[in-house]
């Protein structure tokens, strides 16, 4: 899963836009460039001239809000690059699982075609032409058509998460990078108590929460700014010149005075009010969503690992069962299609048990996501 964050491509190119965030944060500090103004006259003895330079000192006024709406705004790409790059994980981690889940499931389902392949070959020996094995035969080779049905399915489902994984690993599409994996680094449960505990504490631990509180905060300062832009426009200079009629040198102050009485930046203030109740109702309904889906993953976690447990009983006690029919069938005490069916029995739940199992990992990763944890943890 690191080496999916590492080398994912469409992470690259997000860190690449975080670092234009950082441009902007530097470009909002910056205070705009003094205005320079000079004039020529010529009178009847004298040459005259005029110099100036003036500063607009609004913008120290408005530049701390602006500064801080883009400090914050740097934040929240920041975290939002973390959160991506946690989905990335999530996304590896779960296709890590299936192909796991398939993997096993393959070599499930070929024992079980075996088997069908066999019944069949037996029928067909015995085949006459009657209707009862015409019946039969067909039968099997129906069930057969079905498990062959099933490994293509499974081999083109592979394939696809392959190169997904591929994609999320910066591998090339043809790469066939071997997994592997340890029951140590498997998903845990979590015990109900952590669970609500981290439930209440949603915001304090989710990343792309997190990034939408410093959109909001980078809102506020806008909002600040626009407010801080209501006070009238201030240019204040000095200014020397030469009068073209006397030739006396002037010295003078320069100061020049905007009307808010038509625009008055009234305007921008009500559009950055109103951008701001829609990010805070944009967070509240994403800490909603979250913390439902989060109660909802880790009550299907509870109900899943209830029926794995009774699954695998079943399936222990089918295996004895399957074990002694076996004997059976080699003492010739037992019809051959008797035990193949128990043998398919046995092996359907061996193959919904690998589903349940995989299912449940993948839940697990799924709401550790949600909950802001570690995807995985040494047990």
């Amino acid at each position: 899963m690191s080496l999916a964050v590492i080398r994912d491509p469409d992470l690259k190119a997000a860190r690449l836009k975080a670092g234009v965030a950082q441009a902007q944060t530097f470009e909002a500090g910056l205070l705009p460039d003094p205005r320079l103004a000079a004039g020529l006259g010529r009178g009847p003895e004298f040459t005259g001239f005029s110099l100036g330079v003036s500063e607009n000192l609004k913008a120290f006024v408005v530049r701390p809000a602006v500064t801080a709406a883009a400090r914050a705004r740097g934040r929240q790409v920041d975290l939002a690059v973390l959160w991506q790059e946690q989905q990335a994980a999530l996304s590896a981690g779960r296709l890590f699982i299936r192909i796991q889940q398939d993997e096993a499931l393959k070599g499930v389902i070929e024992r079980r075609r075996a088997l069908l392949a066999r019944q069949y070959q037996l029928d067909q020996a015995d085949f006459q032409q009657s209707a009862a094995a015409i019946r039969k035969v067909s039968a099997d080779l129906s069930v057969l058509s079905d498990a062959d049905a099933q490994l293509r399915q499974l081999q083109l489902g592979a394939d696809a998460a392959r190169h997904e994984l591929n994609y999320l690993l910066g591998l090339a599409p043809e790469a066939r990078p071997t997994l592997e994996g340890a029951d140590a680094t498997r998903p845990q449960a979590l015990p109900e108590e952590r669970f609500k505990i981290t439930l209440a504490s949603l915001a304090a631990h989710r990343v792309d929460l997190q990034a939408l509180r410093a959109g909001y905060e980078s809102q506020e300062q806008r909002l600040r700014a626009a407010v801080r832009a209501q006070f009238p426009p201030l240019d204040a200079g000095l200014q020397w010149g030469e009068d073209a009629a006397e030739g006396k040198h002037t010295t003078g102050l320069t100061v020049g005075l905007g009307l808010p009485i038509f625009n008055g930046n009234r305007g921008r203030v009500a559009v950055e009010r109103a951008t701001r109740a829609a990010l805070r109702a944009a967070y509240q309904a994403r800490l909603d969503r979250a913390q439902n889906e989060a109660d909802e993953i880790w009550q299907a976690t509870n109900i899943m690992t209830e029926q794995l447990e009774q699954l695998r009983k079943q399936t222990s006690a089918l295996k004895t069962i399957a074990h002694a029919a076996e004997q059976q069938f080699r003492s010739g005490g037992m019809d051959a299609g008797a035990y193949v069916g128990l043998e398919t029995s046995l092996l359907q739940d061996e193959e919904e048990s690998i589903r349940l199992d995989a299912k449940l990992d993948a839940d697990h990763l799924a709401l550790n996501a949600l909950l802001g944890l570690p995807l995985v943890s040494a047990r």
